[in-house]
């Protein structure tokens, strides 16, 4: 039985017929070949072209999950490099935040989304090989954003991944030795021009890390404001605690279901809310955190004596407008009263 339909919301992007043609092809010609049968995950082939950067993994060898994964860009190399270092758990929920990647994932027809059971209907191809039958479906992932559909540029990435992973794929399989004396983390990428057959001497190999995250920009605040705000007194109490993250809850709004940003700031000791806010992904955490320390200054008419952050980027987010209203940013490694807040948050989420 297919999936059961989703909630009202966007729409799938329009991607051309003939284009998923070509890419339901390709990913055929790919789960024939089976490359995860002789490659590992941690395999990987790098390629930069008019489609942007991207390094591929074949998906499978573990027996669980039987694909490939394309991850994009700097956001999504540096998830991967957090991945093959054990840094990062594949199943946290840190992944749906920062993952920048596109997907093909051969699953059970039952697992298919409605819309993939139209689709094929439209395509008419004949059934994939092997048994249990196996059909692909094609994800996107944004940081910030639940996974969905493909859109055609997308589409068209993933048919240029397909083409170029199975051909690496082929020349793994044929060179045994061809990662013998590479190092952590040192990639083979392909050409800007390959001349097929594709043979070990045109690889070029690159030892990436991991790259800093882009700072953050802050909200800029209007001298009267901050006049008013500076002659406020201080607080009583002894600190306050604020933190900025992603909301568990996607929301289903066009162009494609979203986690909102939210920041909470709370009184310690006694852990009552100042102030909070929920805001778009357009909108930066240190943006968002900046908004709810002056609601929560503008709440309390005081200013806090000291503000405690777990958070690095939201310490260098602050400081601007921490040296403005001379405020006390302390780093710590836990904030317990927010984590209980957050707690009771997304156990009304998950009960609503």
């Amino acid at each position: 039985m297919p999936k059961a339909p989703r909630p009202p919301g966007p729409l799938p992007p329009p991607v051309p017929l003939e284009l998923w043609r070509e890419l339901y092809v390709a990913a055929q010609a790919f789960q024939e070949q089976a490359p995860w049968r002789w490659m590992s995950d941690a395999v990987i082939l790098g390629i930069n072209n008019e489609h942007g950067v991207r390094l591929v993994s074949v998906l499978g060898a573990m027996g669980e999950v039987y694909g490939l994964a394309s991850y994009r860009g700097t956001a999504g190399a540096n998830v991967l490099l957090g991945l093959l270092a054990g840094e990062i758990d594949p199943a946290s929920d840190e992944i749906a935040f920062r993952q920048d990647a596109c997907l093909v994932d051969f699953v059970p027809r039952a697992e298919l989304r409605v819309e993939d059971h139209a689709l094929l209907a439209q395509l008419k191809l004949p059934p994939p090989p092997g048994s249990p039958k196996r059909f692909p479906e094609f994800q996107s992932h944004k940081p910030g954003y639940l996974p969905w559909f493909v859109d055609a540029t997308e589409a068209r990435q993933l048919l240029d991944d397909l083409r170029k992973a199975l051909g690496f794929a082929q020349l793994v399989r044929d060179n045994p030795g061809i990662l013998v004396g590479r190092q952590e983390n040192e990639f083979a990428f392909l050409p800007q021009t390959v001349t097929e057959p594709l043979t070990v001497n045109q690889l070029e190999w690159y030892t990436l890390v991991p790259a800093p995250p882009p700072s953050e920009p802050s909200s800029a605040i209007g001298a009267f404001e901050l006049a008013g705000l500076r002659a406020l007194p201080r607080s009583a109490s002894p600190a306050w605690e604020l933190s900025a993250f992603y909301s568990p809850m996607p929301i289903h709004a066009p162009p494609r279901p979203y986690f909102c940003k939210m920041a909470l700031a709370l009184e310690a000791p006694g852990g009552a809310v100042l102030a909070y806010q929920l805001t778009p992904p357009e909108q930066s955490l240190n943006q968002t955190a900046v908004q709810v320390l002056i609601k929560a200054m503008k709440n309390t008419g005081c200013r806090p004596k000291s503000v405690n952050l777990d958070s690095a980027t939201l310490l260098a987010g602050l400081r601007p407008l921490a040296e403005d209203l001379d405020l006390k940013l302390r780093r710590v490694k836990s904030l317990p009263l927010t984590r209980a807040a957050r707690d009771d948050f997304e156990k009304f989420g998950a009960e609503a």
